[in-house]
């Protein structure tokens, strides 16, 4: 198990991820980022809000980058 954290960043704004969830492993976390990402969309869609260019940076416990998400790539898939 790790500790990852989902960092938001969106345009020139940035939300550090303090916390972190602990997970099995880098598919474990890609999961999770995509299910937070669908459920934050769902939720600037229905309150009408733009949705910008929202982009998780999640990250080890080192503070490493593991991954990148693009939440528009996820719109379709």
């Amino acid at each position: 198990m790790a500790i990852y954290f989902f960092h938001l960043r969106d345009g020139e704004t940035f939300e550090e991820d303090t916390v972190g969830v602990e997970l099995e492993d880098v598919d474990s976390a890609r999961t999770e980022a995509i299910a937070a990402a669908r459920e934050m969309l769902a939720e600037q869609i229905t309150l009408g809000a733009p949705i910008g260019n929202p982009i998780f940076e999640v990250c080890e416990g080192d503070h490493a980058v593991v991954f990148k998400l693009v939440f528009r790539d996820i719109l379709h898939s």
